[in-house]
C-alpha cells in the first residue's frame, strides 16, 4: 500500500467534475470520477498477484468486540492481504464515543495494543488522532482550493456517495506500492456506512487496481451499541 495525497485525491475528484457548482452529487457523476482519479492516481505498484480473484471474507461483529479481538485478526494476517475493519457508531450514542476512545488508547498504549497501518476519520469526528498511524480524515478527500476558495463538494454528497468517495480512495492507496503489504485499516465511521465494502471491491473491479481482487481481503464490520 502507497498513501496518496489526500489533497492530491480531492484536487483530481474536483478536476473529474465529481459534482457540478451549486447542484447535488448524481451517483452516476460520482461513481465516473472515482473511477477516472483511481486511474490516474495509482502509483507505483509492484509485485502484482496473479491467478484467480478472491471473495472477500465479510463479518459481522457484535459492538462489544475489544480491541484485542481486532488485533487478533490483524496478527493473523498473511503477506498480500487487506484488513478494513469499520468501528460503526452512532454519533450519539455515549458507549459507542468510549469504546472509539478506548480503540484510540490502545492504538497510543506503549507498546501499541492495536496496531493499524492506517486509520480513518469520517468528516466532522472530534475524536484525538492516533499518535503514531497515519490519519485520513474524510473532509482532506472532499475540499480543494479552487482560484483561491476552499471548495468542500463533500457537502454535496449523498451519505453513498460519500461511501464512494472513501473507498474509491482506499482502493487506490491499497493498489498502489508493494503488493505483498500487509495492510490494516480502521474506520472511525457511522454504521450505516458499511457499504464502504462493497465500494471498494466494486471500484477495484472496474479500474485499473483490479489485481486487487486477487489479494486477500477481510471486511470486518463492527455494529453500534445503539
Amino acid at each position: 500500500m502507497k498513501l496518496i495525497v489526500q489533497g492530491t485525491y480531492a484536487k483530481a475528484l474536483f478536476n473529474n467534475n465529481v459534482v457540478n457548482p451549486g447542484e447535488a452529487g448524481t451517483d452516476k457523476q460520482v461513481t465516473r470520477a472515482v473511477f477516472e482519479t483511481v486511474n490516474e492516481l495509482v502509483d507505483a505498484a509492484t509485485n502484482k498477484p496473479g491467478g484467480a480473484d478472491l471473495s472477500a471474507t465479510v463479518t459481522d461483529n457484535p459492538a462489544r468486540t475489544t480491541p484485542a479481538k481486532v488485533q487478533s485478526l490483524f496478527a493473523a494476517q498473511q503477506a498480500t492481504s487487506t484488513s478494513i475493519v469499520l468501528l460503526g457508531e452512532s454519533h450519539v450514542d455515549e458507549p459507542d464515543r468510549q469504546r472509539a476512545e478506548n480503540y484510540l488508547a490502545a492504538m497510543n498504549a506503549t507498546p501499541p495494543t492495536l496496531s493499524p497501518t492506517l486509520v480513518v476519520f469520517e468528516r466532522g469526528l472530534r475524536y484525538n488522532a492516533p499518535d503514531d498511524i497515519p490519519l485520513v480524515r474524510e473532509s482532506n478527500l472532499t475540499t480543494v482550493n479552487s482560484n483561491g476558495n476552499m471548495i468542500d463538494f463533500g457537502m454535496q454528497l449523498s451519505k453513498a456517495q460519500r461511501s464512494m468517495v472513501v473507498a474509491g480512495y482506499l482502493a487506490v492507496c491499497v493498489g498502489s506500492g508493494n503488493q505483498q503489504d500487509i495492510n490494516r485499516i480502521v474506520l472511525f465511521y457511522g454504521a450505516n456506512h458499511n457499504d464502504i465494502y462493497k465500494y471498494f471491491d466494486y471500484f477495484a473491479r472496474h479500474t485499473s487496481v483490479d489485481y486487487v481482487l486477487k489479494e486477500t481481503r477481510n471486511f470486518f464490520n463492527i455494529r453500534s451499541n445503539a
